[in-house]
């Protein structure tokens, strides 16, 4: 198209203006023709558009953009102005959040000032909310990560491992081209694992006991902050990397990619005190030949220090790791916090190594007495009966921690690999069972099998079971909000045992019974928190079972399931700050003002320290909540979101047209000969080498 006129900048702008408006205006008919065209729950428009005018309006308006495109092309308006200035998958992120928002608005709370609501309507609402909520989460997640984005391709290249890779790609069909969104996380983290199964080896300790130095000795570089000041609450991630980087993940999705000498910036309390920066995760790669073969190192902030809110993380990361090396100084004995950290790792079912470091500060003699020492302790405190080796960072002293990673540590990691690959081909058989379960469900339908009235009963005792959630994380709130406001019940306490038994005189025993006031109020609140959350999990976990009972009867659970005994790691109080030693005045022991002196001498000496502890405590405690109901969410979701998806094409489903059934029966065979090739394949113990992914 010839133009024989140009035009100024004021002119192209306007231009642009109305061309743009035209085109938004264009597509607006666009989204009213798949408005009524669809299946949408709120339809703006009757669908009165026949097949003939909606394509007549299409090709029309393809051609009108043919035509205003070449114009603008012809007059130079082909360049700033014109190209997008936001991504799709950006605005999809922004208009999601205010779905979200929009369900948000709709639970009972914003409901107050309408009138009074029926608790069981209550239930009922609160229980929808937060499955839509989570619906909307899991596709936000997975478009954020960008893990699903390339899947086809992905399973397309990747490792066969004992036929585990043909059955995949034939549910990621499936589940593409039969509509089944409800079964892509669990394909999504079994694709991770048959790419990269890791080795997750977690590092704990006591502040100063030499975490961060055993393992820059074990990577051969100085990449991890060494010193006295404790790190901060985030553990770091250590991966094998082609070039070294530090990967910082913010609160809010934010993520920098940094060198990795940054990292003391987010990683120690000197620089980032009690996690100001937000950082919620700290990831670093590195060329290290150690981490070649799958193996991820964690180091923990370390116990003991007054980073209560680091303390807090590295007792939560614990069921997480799958092998916990605890490191206890040589020359420092066994304390109660190691063997809390130990019979901790024990509980949760994660192997445990106790590490003594600093062995070159001992001689032959004494290290083998503090190595006995150390055994005897955890047999007789813990009844345990786990390795416990010397190590040294000490260049001349590098046998010693070349011999464990000989002796003990490459057996664990050959054992891994077998567990791994057993553990990926068991998950993607459940994957395939309910694949085809929800197949056979479309089959037979409404009519089907299962009553409509009991597919009714389970999908609104789901429904309450999601309710529950919320209520328990409202009521730990609360539980939390008192436990701020006990400082003077707590001086109370303290007062009574000091009067009671006479302690005044005795300030060493004066400070312990301060400690034990202080350990009372926090243990109290700690262990209500906690049965709140067993008493939730466990109705979590009827609500799973009887819908399993109906929708899979004599199944298993798919996936790592609930399990309320995983609820544990409760934080423990930081109690540094109080005064060891509380002197109390001769006067205290006088019948008539000694009450009221000795609560005056402990208000000066330990009040600001215990109302601190009480904030510091209800901090620890309310993330650690937060994560427990994150975790229950998660693993609640997993498995009752395929439910409900299947229960509601159940209970929506027409008859299946012929086609569809003959499609849906091939799929079934399909996946039959896909499960019959795996079964045919001998097991391997490596089952694929090991790269580890974020």
């Amino acid at each position: 198209m010839a133009v024989p006129a140009s035009f100024n900048e004021a002119q192209k702008r306007r231009i642009v203006a109305n061309a743009e408006y035209a085109d938004k205006l264009l597509g607006d008919i666009e989204n009213i023709l798949v408005g009524a065209e669809a299946g949408r729950l709120f339809r703006r428009h009757h669908p009165d558009v026949t097949p003939a005018q909606a394509r007549l309006v299409r090709s029309s308006i393809a051609q009108f953009r043919r035509q205003l495109g070449r114009f603008l092309q012809a007059a130079a308006i082909d360049g700033e102005s014109r190209r997008p200035r936001f991504g799709a998958l950006h605005s999809i992120l922004v208009t999601l959040a205010f779905v979200r928002i929009a369900m948000q608005e709709m639970a009972p709370e914003h409901l107050r000032g309408y009138g009074r609501l029926d608790p069981d309507a209550e239930a009922a609402l609160r229980g929808v909310t937060n499955q839509l909520e989570s619906m909307i989460a899991m596709l936000e997640a997975e478009l954020r990560s960008g893990m699903g984005a390339d899947l086809e391709s992905r399973l397309a290249r990747g490792p066969e491992t004992g036929g585990i890779g043909a059955l995949l790609r034939t549910l990621e069909r499936i589940i593409r081209e039969e509509d089944l969104p409800e079964f892509r996380p669990s394909l999504l983290r079994l694709v991770e694992k048959l790419e990269s199964p890791c080795f997750e080896l977690a590092v704990f300790g006591r502040v100063s006991s030499g975490k961060s130095s055993l393992l820059n000795s074990l990577l051969g570089a100085n990449v991890l902050p060494v010193g006295v000041t404790p790190v901060t609450a985030v553990p770091v991630r250590i991966l094998h990397g082609e070039a070294p980087e530090l990967a910082v993940h913010f609160a809010g999705g934010r993520v920098e990619h940094l060198p990795v000498e940054q990292l003391p910036v987010f990683a120690t309390e000197e620089q980032n005190p009690a996690n100001q920066r937000e950082v919620l995760r700290l990831i670093v790669r590195l060329p290290s030949p150690v981490l070649k073969d799958g193996l991820v190192f964690v180091d923990t902030p370390g116990l003991g220090s007054l980073a209560t809110t680091g303390a807090a993380e590295t007792l939560s990361y614990l069921p997480r790791c799958d092998l916990g090396l605890v490191l206890v100084s040589a020359v420092t004995p066994l304390n109660e916090e190691d063997l809390a950290t130990v019979d901790l790792l024990v509980r949760a079912n994660t192997p445990a190594m106790v590490l003594l470091s600093k062995a070159d500060l001992l001689a032959g003699l004494d290290l083998e007495r503090a190595m006995r020492y150390t055994a005897s302790a955890l047999r007789r405190e813990l009844g345990v009966e786990l390795p416990v080796a010397p190590v040294s960072v000490e260049e001349r002293h590098a046998g010693l921690l070349e011999e464990w990673k000989q002796r003990s540590l490459q057996p664990v990691l050959e054992r891994h690999r077998e567990l791994a690959g057993a553990s990926l081909r068991r998950k993607a058989h459940a994957l395939r069972a309910s694949v085809a379960a929800a197949l056979r469900g479309r089959l037979e339908g409404a009519g089907g099998r299962i009553p409509r009235s009991e597919l009714e009963r389970t999908e609104e005792r789901l429904r309450r079971a999601a309710a529950g959630l919320e209520a328990a994380r409202r009521d730990g709130m609360n539980v939390l909000d008192r436990l701020r406001g006990r400082g003077k019940e707590l001086q109370r306490l303290a007062l009574e045992q000091i009067l009671g038994k006479r302690l005044w005189r005795d300030s060493a025993a004066c400070g312990e019974a301060l400690r034990a006031a202080a350990v009372q109020v926090c243990d109290a609140a700690a262990e209500e928190v906690h049965h709140r959350l067993q008493q939730l999990c466990e109705v979590l976990s009827a609500a799973l079972a009887e819908a399993r009972q109906v929708m899979r009867p004599g199944s298993e659970p798919e996936g790592p399931g609930l399990s309320c005994e995983e609820i544990r790691g409760l934080p423990v109080p930081s109690l540094e700050a109080l005064p060891r030693p509380v002197r109390m005045p001769t006067a205290a022991g006088l019948p008539w003002a000694g009450r009221w002196i000795a609560a005056a001498a402990l208000e000066k000496q330990a009040g600001g320290a215990l109302w601190r502890i009480l904030e510091a405590y209800a901090r620890s405690l309310e993330s650690w909540l937060l994560r427990q109901l994150e975790l229950l969410q998660q693993r609640f979701d997993a498995e009752a979101g395929v439910f409900r998806a299947e229960i509601a094409r159940m209970l929506s489903a027409g008859p299946v047209e012929a086609g569809h059934q003959a499609r849906l029966q091939q799929w079934l065979e399909e996946l039959d000969r896909a499960a019959e090739a795996q079964a045919a394949q001998p097991p391997q113990a490596g089952d694929g080498a090991l790269t580890p992914t974020a």
